[in-house]
């Protein structure tokens, strides 16, 4: 068992993968939206302000401080889960409701889960290396690093 960061769920679920990690706030709308609308395979971090700009988050642990909030947050996580390309899990210092509102609708009406763990002191996250196993357990709000 690897260290082990307590700290609060707003959606359920447990997945392992790599972690992708940046200081920066980071607004998924800005970021997923061109690959979604391109019917694209992965989705391609296109906010060219980001640190994570060029990168592919499908199927990575994304760890960045706050989400940037917009009325479409929720809409576009939600089409990157069902469709299966967007990040397997967030982690943050903290979420917001219309971040966590993706995640939710999945669940609810698509039966896919998708964890997000927020307050976890960002000095402790920052720590972690982007390329590093971690796992998410949602349901109990941990980020262990394996």
């Amino acid at each position: 068992m690897g260290k082990l960061l307590k700290g609060r769920s707003l959606s359920r679920g447990i997945v392992e993968g790599e972690a992708l990690v940046s200081k920066q706030p980071f607004s998924i709308s800005s970021a997923f939206t061109i690959s979604l609308v391109s019917n694209s395979r992965k989705i391609k971090v296109a906010d060219r302000t980001h640190d994570f700009f060029k990168k592919i988050v499908t199927n990575k642990i994304l760890i960045f401080p706050i989400p940037i909030g917009t009325t479409t947050l929720g809409f576009v996580l939600l089409e990157s889960i069902i469709r299966k390309i967007g990040p397997k899990a967030i982690v943050c210092k903290q979420g917001e409701p219309l971040l966590s509102s993706g995640a939710l609708c999945a669940d609810i009406f698509f039966d896919q889960q998708f964890p997000i763990v927020d307050n976890i002191d960002f000095s402790e996250l920052e720590k972690i290396e982007s390329g590093s196993m971690v796992r998410v357990n949602g349901s109990e709000g941990t980020l262990e690093i394996l």
